[in-house]
């Protein structure tokens, strides 16, 4: 496929496209979001799907932009008619384990209270995560990107902005829908931590 017809595809949904022109470090950025990509769902509300199956494209002029392609024959993986006030920001972020001088990935947890910082390998973090939010808000943690999370931190490393699905917050799906949509994405981040 041309980088015309993407970018076309891409423009019938912007959020799709993904400008990274502000990262300074693209190559590492883009590497990173690649190797992660593949265990986390994307969020369009602009349509109101959740995407469970995609690809990430680097369009010739890829110093700018990325482009979050869905496979469009795989239907049954996008989920339809999703109310945008299902997704919510965390606050937590996911950043490779070398900026803290660890091998695997390091997720960033903010304390509400102190505003300190923690620094959590991701096995344990997604063990205090899911206890947290089955805690707080009676629904596992369960991650999902927008465009815009991929983000850089001091002009040296890439990292990943955290949303949730809130399935408490889901109008006009039916329980199947819900159950089905916080499955997929539950299994898409137990992967990375399989690996």
């Amino acid at each position: 496929m041309s980088d015309s017809s993407l970018l076309n595809r891409s423009q019938d949904n912007p959020d799709l496209f993904w400008d990274i022109s502000s990262i300074i470090n693209k190559t590492k950025a883009i590497h990173f979001f690649q190797s992660v990509s593949s265990s986390f769902c994307v969020y369009s509300p602009t349509v109101k799907k959740i995407y469970s199956n995609f690809e990430v494209i680097l369009p010739k002029d890829y110093h700018s932009s990325l482009i979050v392609l869905p496979n469009p024959f795989a239907f049954h993986d996008t989920f339809n008619r999703v109310n945008e006030e299902a997704i919510k920001s965390t606050g937590i972020l996911l950043f490779p384990g070398e900026v803290f001088q660890k091998k695997g990935l390091i997720i960033c947890i903010t304390q509400t209270k102190t505003k300190k910082v923690q620094h959590i390998e991701l096995d344990s973090a997604s063990v205090f995560l899911n206890r947290l939010y089955q805690r707080r808000f009676n629904t596992p943690f369960l991650p999902i990107l927008l465009n815009g999370d991929l983000k850089e931190f001091k002009a040296k490393s890439p990292y990943l902005h955290l949303h949730r699905f809130d399935p408490t917050a889901v109008t006009g799906l039916s329980q199947f829908e819900i159950r089905s949509i916080t499955a997929t994405i539950s299994e898409r981040f137990q992967s990375m931590l399989n690996n």
